[in-house]
């Protein structure tokens, strides 16, 4: 697996392999399209890389985390009903 030109070998659960694979095509890219904006060198443009994904994550999560209290409400309804027998 190569990340900015650089060969990390890794080991991989086989079941993983295509998500790390996938995950080290994307970081490429998105390394890749910070030059457009005269980044640096490869560091800059891999913290970037990496602050911009996890940004991303962190935004994902928060929308999450708003869209799953109604059900976790009604999941924890339905354990205290289920405790109770």
């Amino acid at each position: 697996m190569a990340i900015a030109g650089k060969v990390l070998p890794l080991r991989v659960a086989p079941r993983d392999e295509e998500f790390v694979k996938t995950a080290a095509w994307m970081l490429n890219k998105r390394m890749e399209d910070f030059k457009a904006f005269h980044a640096g060198d490869e560091t800059d443009r891999l913290a970037w890389a990496a602050l911009d994904f996890t940004g991303d994550l962190l935004r994902l999560r928060a929308e999450r985390q708003e869209e799953n209290p109604a059900w976790e409400q009604d999941l924890q309804q339905i354990e205290q009903l289920l405790q109770g027998y």
